[in-house]
């Protein structure tokens, strides 16, 4: 699990634990720097089999459910944003340029 000083600090973040999956970093760190999103959450991870990392997003009322899936397990994130799309858009451009 991955603690990168200063990744996780700041108005944006929510939450009482600070874990985040290495393969969701650039995901998160993309998320943190949008200036669609106003709040993130941190949410559950749970191991899985090895196979592709994978971004999905799921709109929710409020915001958008993100997924990570890394080599090893999926993490959950919770997106405050009130433009969903364009925040898909730049979260997504900058997962893929990694």
């Amino acid at each position: 699990m991955a603690h990168i000083r200063g990744l996780l600090k700041g108005p944006k973040f929510n939450g009482r634990h600070s874990t985040v999956i290495p393969d969701a970093i650039p995901a998160v760190e993309a998320a943190r720097d949008c200036q669609h999103v106003t709040k993130i959450g941190l949410g559950i991870i749970t191991p899985i089999r090895s196979g592709p990392e994978h971004l999905k997003f799921t709109p929710v009322s409020g915001g958008l459910k993100m997924q990570v899936r890394g080599a090893h397990a999926v993490q959950v994130f919770w997106l405050y944003t009130t433009r969903p799309d364009d925040a898909i858009e730049e979260i997504t451009r900058k997962w893929e340029e990694r």
